[in-house]
């Protein structure tokens, strides 16, 4: 294999297969404020005409030294903005987002190192009314 196409499937695939083994424990060392850190969007079913969304961003907040995050949310054509705090003694670990089993919910969460488990802790839910945003479980790690 020539070096030049050796060195162009390094640089494509290499990031893939690293990108996709890092999901449990990610830290937010070296993460500027303002980054995404995780987003979802599915479209509102209920509105064909228009074809509207719902989108989740978990943005770095620039206390993100001191765990906080700026949830951004979009429901067709309204926003909102929340923030929240990563539980005491784990701020370092970076927040994952779900959809969640409601329709139009988000659930913030963390996945600890050597574990599996996907610790529920923020939701974030929408209707065409309202968007809703708090903590659903406490945790400490001190």
């Amino acid at each position: 294999m020539n070096k030049l196409l050796h060195t162009a499937l390094l640089s494509t695939v290499l990031p893939l297969i690293v990108s996709c083994s890092s999901t449990s424990n990610k830290s937010t060392t070296g993460i500027l404020p303002g980054t995404v850190i995780d987003s979802f969007s599915v479209p509102v079913k209920e509105d064909t005409l228009n074809n509207s969304v719902f989108t989740v961003k978990i943005v770095a907040d620039s206390a993100i030294d001191k765990g906080v995050y700026i949830a951004d949310v979009t429901f067709g054509n309204n926003t909102a903005h929340g923030k929240f705090t990563m539980p005491k003694g784990i701020e370092h670990v970076a927040p994952v987002l779900r959809y969640g089993n409601a329709p139009y919910t988000g659930i913030v969460g963390f996945i600890l190192q050597k574990d599996t488990t996907f610790y529920d802790y923020f939701e974030i839910s929408c209707n065409k009314q309202n968007t809703r945003m708090g903590y659903i479980n406490s945790y400490t790690f001190e």
